[in-house]
């Protein structure tokens, strides 16, 4: 009996030995380096929702990076907010695709210490939802429904004092503005599900508006006019931003004459345009390097960003024999070279602002021929000239507010009919068209 708890006692102290030992190397097993992960295992996601793991402590990122992994493969990036390491699709998560993502290998801390991780998780896409506008005599509220315009919710209840909203990259929160009783409009938010709304930026009786959400989500850039009590009047509109978790918020461009409006950050988080009403154009500010540049263009609005984020489209006049008419061109940041498209065949047409597609080859754009008495129609046209394709043909009717959804398959888009001022959504897929809500304005896809 003695001999064997000599051995017992011998073995528990050759095992503490040996766990000092290891741990004096610095290799440790998981234990609770892992804090949580984004989405929990098995939870549906945005068709641009980011994927991500947070770390107990702090880690070296690099190492970190590398053990990150996600399968099938997709284009995007990775980037970090503290101990946070997220990915950003670059372009859609496919449907009907389960996705792994894993991390595996040795982990090392700030302290030096490598832990051994090989955790996985799996999560499928969600289908995107509208967002869309029902219009009062004044202002109006937002309504949600599914992509068939079936499962409406009204999201919002403001007695009619809502104007604009925009729902951030990835669907998960919506900002929107509404009037408050000074006569000024206030930024405000709440997630996708119309849940947790409150004040974002009391505004008083200055106008904020048209708000834009950055890559990261952790700013709201917005126009904002300021009352002026002297004159009993507003100052022309200018850029300011939001910061989400602080609620600072500040004038972009710090100068009294910066007059702008249409914030607008580009998909890859690297660029800024809003369009400069003092200079007339598009003014673009390169959030890297603070550089500023400005494209002149007479016609207001800061243009579409390509799904990459390094191009912008955008509408301008463009002289001719007896009046101007409207040109579509292609700003290319990496090369500022400045080139006009679509206009193989479409000389002397009226263009309204195109929309890319999500493959970066397609617009979608309403047009019309120069001096014709018909309503645009909408179109879509791909950039090489090589496609065209017609969507709408009712000259009673005039089709605006069209928005792809994350993949290209469907254009969702508003008709307005001339004759009895009704306004309605329609939604396009495999070459045909339907109207899915009956009362509504400014469909926005819900990813």
């Amino acid at each position: 009996m003695r001999n064997f708890n000599k051995k017992h006692i011998f073995l528990k102290a050759f095992i503490l030995l040996l766990v000092f030992a290891l741990a004096g190397c610095g290799i440790l097993s998981e234990g609770k380096i892992i804090e949580s992960v984004t989405p929990k295992d098995s939870e549906n996601i945005s068709a641009f929702g980011w994927v991500g793991i947070t770390f107990s402590q702090e880690v070296t990122r690099e190492i970190a990076e590398d053990a990150f992994t996600i399968s099938p493969e997709t284009p995007g990036e990775t980037f970090w907010q503290d101990n946070s390491l997220w990915f950003r699709p670059l372009q859609a998560f496919n449907r009907n695709t389960e996705y792994f993502a894993r991390v595996e290998g040795e982990i090392e801390t700030s302290s030096g210490q490598l832990i051994s991780v090989d955790h996985t998780w799996n999560f499928n896409v969600r289908e995107p939802d509208l967002l869309y506008f029902v219009p009062s005599d004044e202002g109006g509220e937002i309504w949600r429904a599914s992509a068939d315009g079936n499962e409406k919710k009204q999201l919002s209840f403001t007695d009619n004092k809502l104007f604009e909203f925009s729902p951030d990259p990835t669907g998960t929160s919506i900002a929107f503005t509404v009037q408050n009783d000074s006569g000024g409009h206030d930024l405000w938010l709440m997630d996708r599900d119309g849940e947790d709304q409150h004040l974002l930026l009391n505004c008083e009786m200055d106008v904020c508006s048209e708000p834009d959400w950055s890559m990261d989500r952790q700013t709201i850039a917005y126009s904002r006019e300021l009352f002026q009590e002297q004159t009993n009047s507003y100052l022309p509109s200018q850029i300011w931003t939001l910061d989400i978790e602080t609620g600072s918020t500040a004038q972009l461009y710090q100068s009294d004459w910066a007059f702008g409006h249409t914030p607008s950050f580009s998909t890859d988080g690297k660029h800024f345009a809003s369009y400069d009403t003092t200079n007339r154009g598009i003014r673009i500010l390169d959030m890297e390097t603070s550089q500023e540049s400005i494209v002149p263009s007479a016609l207001p609005g800061s243009g579409d960003w390509s799904p990459e984020g390094t191009r912008i489209i955008f509408t301008d006049l463009a002289p001719a024999e007896n009046e101007p008419f409207v040109q579509v061109f292609v700003l290319d940041l990496e090369t500022n070279a400045l080139n006009t498209v679509l206009d193989v065949g479409l000389s002397d047409t009226d263009f309204s602002q195109p929309r890319w597609s999500p493959d970066g080859e397609s617009v979608a754009v309403s047009l019309r021929p120069v001096n014709a008495s018909i309503s645009k129609a909408l179109w879509v046209l791909r950039l090489d000239g090589l496609v065209n394709r017609q969507i709408t043909d009712d000259p009673t009717a005039t089709f605006t507010a069209y928005e792809w959804d994350p993949w290209g398959d469907r254009l969702v888009y508003q008709r307005y009919d001339l004759g009895s001022s009704k306004t309605s959504i329609w939604l396009w897929q495999s070459g045909e068209n339907k109207m899915i809500i009956d009362n509504g304005t400014r469909p926005k896809w819900l990813p």
